[in-house]
């Protein structure tokens, strides 16, 4: 069973509080205990605020609420969500992280939640950070992941762009950041994209890309990924993630001759 499965019945709702919590009650109602707005269930405890996650499948769960709410949010940047872009989510569920019909189904019930929800990307990514931003490799997937939902539909549109730009910001992401998650999409573009797909420049001495790409590999090696709020359901995603690192690490031993 997907992340999405699990949290029917479940009581990550209330858990969360907050903008998340009233999509995640409003998409699945009384499948799950529900804080209104920014309060909390009287009995819930609220994880995720200092420290991390003491349960890795909140955390799991929480990474996936949040990237659907987010995708929602750019898929409507332009004003509006039509067909093609509803479908191009569904099938970037299907095809990049391998979810079920059934999973998809409630995937669409939140996002659907969320698209209509008359608060902020913002504001959904303020609670993000305060919730994951001890974990800021989660945060730059999340953008990673935001933009290969934008870009399901073969274009990257300017607005989707700025969008996530903002969302970038809200999370506490540089940059540097931002530029490490589109390098990911092309590692061998050019030199620059190669570097920056490890999160260094051309001026790193050999030592710091090697100690770069070992942490990279072992950042994505799936056992990692599985406890690191992210989870089965994208195996998939660290896995091409882990390609695009071992091909900007190839990129640039070649050009350095080690």
């Amino acid at each position: 069973m997907g992340l999405l499965g699990t949290l029917i019945g479940g009581s990550l709702g209330f858990m969360l509080g907050g903008p998340l919590g009233a999509i995640i009650g409003g998409a699945l109602g009384s499948n799950v205990g529900v804080g209104n707005g920014n309060r909390t269930h009287p009995g819930a405890r609220v994880e995720g605020r200092r420290g991390g996650y003491s349960n890795p499948l909140h955390a799991q769960q929480t990474f996936m609420i949040a990237m659907i709410s987010l995708a929602a949010k750019v898929a409507k940047a332009d004003g509006s969500v039509g067909p093609a872009e509803v479908q191009s989510f569904d099938q970037f569920l299907r095809n990049q992280l391998g979810m079920g019909a059934a999973e998809r189904r409630v995937a669409a019930r939140i996002f659907n939640e969320a698209r209509d929800s008359a608060t902020p990307a913002e504001d959904f990514a303020r609670q993000i950070r305060g919730l994951l931003g001890h974990d800021r490799a989660r945060l730059r997937d999340l953008i990673s992941l935001l933009m290969s939902i934008a870009m399901a539909d073969g274009h990257y549109h300017a607005t989707e762009e700025t969008m996530i730009r903002s969302i970038a910001r809200e999370l506490g992401l540089t940059e540097r950041d931002y530029d490490e998650a589109v390098a990911m999409f092309n590692p061998r573009a050019s030199l620059d994209t190669s570097y920056a797909a490890l999160g260094l420049s051309e001026t790193a001495t050999t030592d710091e890309v090697k100690k770069a790409y070992r942490k990279l590999a072992r950042e994505y090696h799936p056992d990692v990924v599985a406890n690191k709020g992210m989870g089965e359901d994208f195996q998939k995603f660290a896995a091409e993630k882990m390609r695009a690192v071992n091909s900007a690490y190839d990129s640039i031993k070649e050009a350095r001759g080690i």
